[in-house]
């Protein structure tokens, strides 16, 4: 399934909240594994969450919400806020220019590449970590009222329990082609992918 393109005319970098979903390259389980319905990080799962909390003191205007990290992809709830004036505590790890277009300082496409290369750059340090880390783009989808931001919490929360349902599934069903992890499939076919 390819990826359904951004909202035209939606600036990313403008006050709202984003369900965002970041995979692992190829999908595979390189953040840890799903055991008694929790998630046990690998060391790498650990840098993940700790980069992804991290994140609100590179970017001034974001509010982290509910989050997690799964075997093969991190859910999380992003909140650009208004700008508020003297707020210059924090600086972005890094703002790119990319061709055709530049990213916009402070959007949600470079909020998620500055984590993901903090990730990678981390990983190559403290665990000599070699090959690629991400999938080259992001799921994300704008959350417009609080039923919707109620249901990106619930589905969060609830990743974990699916999960292993899943798991158990293809166990005793092992003719169904259904992949692990692609529970998340029906609400990523209205996602967006984020550009980077």
């Amino acid at each position: 399934m390819s990826p359904a393109p951004r909202l035209k005319h939606r600036d990313y970098s403008s006050p709202g909240s984003y369900f965002v979903t970041i995979c692992a390259d190829f999908k595979r389980c390189v953040f840890g594994d799903v055991q008694a319905e929790r998630v046990q990080l690998s060391a790498l799962g650990r840098i993940v969450r700790e980069a992804w909390i991290g994140t609100p003191f590179h970017f001034a205007r974001i509010r982290l919400h509910e989050s997690i990290v799964m075997p093969n992809h991190v859910h999380g709830i992003v909140e650009i806020v208004q700008f508020l004036t003297g707020a210059q505590h924090a600086a972005p790890l890094q703002e790119v220019a990319v061709s055709p277009t530049r990213l916009v300082g402070g959007s949600l496409s470079v909020i998620v590449r500055s984590f993901k290369a903090e990730v990678t750059r981390r990983a190559h340090l403290e665990l000599n970590w070699a090959g690629e880390i991400w999938q080259r783009n992001h799921f994300d989808r704008v959350i417009r009222d609080g039923q919707e931001f109620s249901d990106a919490t619930r589905y969060i929360r609830e990743n974990p329990m699916r999960w292993q349902w899943q798991r158990k599934e293809l166990v005793e069903n092992p003719g169904r082609k259904e992949r692990l992890a692609q529970h998340a499939a029906p609400l990523q076919s209205r996602w967006h992918s984020g550009g980077e």
